[in-house]
């Protein structure tokens, strides 16, 4: 018996999901990195209010925001395609 035919011409990735080329995938994706920014955000903001050192809080949301930017941009791309 054979695996089922390949998609996109792409040997070697029968049987696999869309992964990271699905549309769906890239929204949660950054929905999930977006709502993670805004949480560090709030921590940064917390961090000031109570004085309280923020460079690694100010680390992650720049981290997080820069996923999101680069997911939301994909599937933006994507959507225009």
């Amino acid at each position: 018996m054979t695996g089922p035919a390949p998609r996109d011409n792409r040997p070697g990735l029968e049987g696999r999901g869309a992964g990271l080329d699905s549309p769906r995938v890239l929204r949660v994706l950054a929905v999930v990195f977006t709502v993670a920014a805004a949480g560090a955000l709030a921590l940064v903001v917390l961090d000031l209010v109570i004085a309280r050192p923020a460079a690694g809080d100010v680390f992650i949301t720049v981290l997080n925001a820069l996923a999101a930017l680069l997911l939301w941009r994909r599937v933006l791309e994507q959507t225009r395609a």
